[in-house]
């Protein structure tokens, strides 16, 4: 009896161990979340300007920098 009482002792131990572990990593550092992924300006007519503001937005716990930016 002592003996599975001390395995199911060690299987709870394990268990809130990596479940607090992966918890306390799941929000370490900068996390970009974007409130739309692309923008479709449809047909536009030569020599017309366009521009779309894509709002970015930090979720994570440390500062966000965003340092390059690749037009597609």
């Amino acid at each position: 009896m002592k003996k599975y009482f001390n395995m199911a002792l060690a299987c709870a131990f394990f268990s809130v161990f990596f479940v607090h572990s992966a918890l306390a990593l799941e929000n370490q550092g900068p996390k970009m979340v974007l409130e739309e992924l692309k923008f479709d300006f449809g047909e536009v007519k030569e020599g017309k300007t366009v521009s779309h503001a894509f709002r970015v937005f930090n979720q994570g716990d440390q500062t966000l920098e965003i340092r390059k930016v690749k037009p597609g």
